[in-house]
């Protein structure tokens, strides 16, 4: 059940490696389908992003990518849904095999490819339980899921595209609001060199709580004084901050701004 995405990433992995029925908590039993998303090349990825999605969550990808571009997806039949046998080897299997030839579709067609519908399936229901967490200032717990979404997400599109940035720097916002996190230095200079280059009018509008967020991350040496150069001459080109908010109510306002639009 292996499909190879034919796209940027190139040697992009999208596998359902397993499935498995679930009939615990308040919902109706249904089957929870596990996706894998690796590179091949050289070396074997040695750390593929993992998920959990529902045959509804596949289900809306397509739909939403059919309505935006139906010409694009005249020709992709999707798993229709049965009354009876939900539960069945061969169905859950066959499935499995159109998850992944969507996926591989997907990637073929650069319009696709680049749609919020991908981004909101593979982001949407881990980063909701990261929100939540975030919300109650529970950042340790936050951190891991943020961890993940923002590797995934720099397995299928480009280093420096919205979904891309914006996870990195919520990732690193997250990070700063752990005492002692040993993180912060390492998704600081990522996200400062991923920064370079980036036109984006949107995007940009977090380069500079970006930059101060990193200034609080070197309290010393060359490393700061080049960023409050930086900072200083942004201001002076007219670009403004607002300083009473955090890198990651700066996210949150940006990412709303990108994908509500």
């Amino acid at each position: 059940m292996t499909q190879i995405l034919g796209n940027e990433k190139q040697g992009l992995v999208f596998e359902i490696v397993s499935a498995r029925i679930c009939d615990e908590g308040e919902e109706r039993k249904h089957v929870i389908y596990t996706l894998q998303v690796r590179h091949i090349s050289g070396n074997d990825d040695l750390s593929p992003s993992v998920i959990e999605r529902r045959y509804t969550h596949f289900l809306n990808l397509f739909n939403a990518l059919k309505k935006e571009h139906p010409q694009l997806m005249a020709n992709i039949i999707f798993p229709k849904k049965v009354i009876i046998g939900n539960f069945d080897n061969e169905l859950i299997s066959t499935r499995s095999t159109g998850f992944e030839s969507l996926l591989k579709h997907i990637s073929t067609e650069s319009k696709l490819r680049a749609s919020k519908a991908l981004v909101e399936f593979l982001q949407s229901a881990e980063l909701e339980k990261a929100k939540a967490l975030l919300e109650k200032r529970e950042f340790s717990c936050a951190l891991p899921l943020l961890e993940n979404n923002f590797k995934l997400l720099n397995k299928v599109f480009t280093d420096r595209s919205p979904a891309v940035l914006i996870a990195l720097c919520r990732l690193l916002g997250c990070c700063m609001s752990i005492p002692g996190c040993g993180s912060c230095h390492k998704w600081a200079d990522l996200a400062l060199h991923r920064y370079e280059g980036v036109s984006d009018s949107d995007l940009l509008e977090l380069y500079m709580p970006l930059l101060t967020a990193c200034i609080k991350i070197w309290q010393s040496g060359r490393n700061k004084e080049i960023l409050e150069q930086r900072l200083r001459d942004l201001k002076r080109q007219g670009m403004k901050i607002n300083e009473t908010h955090s890198l990651l109510e700066e996210v949150t306002a940006v990412e709303a701004k990108i994908f509500s639009s």
